[in-house]
């Protein structure tokens, strides 16, 4: 899942220090990072993406192997339920797992565990973001109503995601390790100390660490 980064429109919590070009800068190395992680681990990568009619952005950004879907929906839940819809329609017996691009320094180990958790005997996976929302879900079967009535983009999400889990008997829920996204200036900050202090995450975030070694002035 991921909004093409065009300025002004992304990172914009990040803008007290970082100008709406930087900020569209930096969510570009996001998501080629994030892109790179996936195709890592899983030979079927689907880039959903928003806004709608933007598509020619990714011209050359990525393979001709990854699938390439506008997000529908009225919210972010929408948009997420109909991105599994579509990934199951063509192999409702595969495990989906859908990450974003503003948690680049996961592990991306943490996604391998997840299919393979999925695959073996979890019902549904979720890495929880410290932030009180999720960095990673991973589901067996499109299950909408597990998207619904969740307060986006606030601390609420993962309870409200947890809640929705009891109401609907799924029980055989796995989490992986909670990790952060980054949002705000103080997230940039942690983010670039974990990476500048380890060697390779810098190569398996190659492109935000070149944008960080760029823009070292700034933060």
């Amino acid at each position: 899942m991921a909004k093409v980064p065009l300025a002004g429109t992304v990172k914009t919590r990040l803008q007290p220090i970082l100008s709406p070009e930087k900020c569209a800068e930096l969510a570009d190395a996001f998501l080629q990072d994030a892109i790179k992680k996936a195709e890592s681990i899983c030979k079927n990568v689907i880039l959903a993406y928003s806004p709608a009619g933007q598509s020619d952005y990714f011209n050359g950004v990525i393979s001709s192997k990854i699938t390439l879907v506008e997000q529908k929906g009225e919210d972010l839940g929408e948009k997420m339920s109909n991105t599994f819809e579509f990934a199951f329609f063509d192999d409702p017996d595969s495990a989906v797992v859908l990450i974003g691009t503003d948690s680049p320094t996961f592990p991306a180990v943490y996604l391998a565990r997840a299919f393979s958790t999925l695959e073996t005997d979890a019902e549904i996976v979720l890495g929880k973001s410290k932030d009180g929302g999720f960095y990673l879900i991973g589901l067996r079967k499109p299950v909408p109503e597990l998207f619904a009535e969740i307060a986006w983009s606030s601390p609420r999400v993962f309870t409200q995601m947890t809640e929705n889990l009891k109401k609907l008997n799924i029980e055989n829920l796995k989490l992986m390790p909670e990790h952060y996204d980054v949002d705000t200036p103080e997230d940039l900050l942690m983010m670039k100390n974990e990476i500048l202090g380890d060697e390779s995450l810098q190569k398996s975030v190659e492109k935000t660490f070149q944008w960080l070694m760029k823009n070292s002035e700034i933060i």
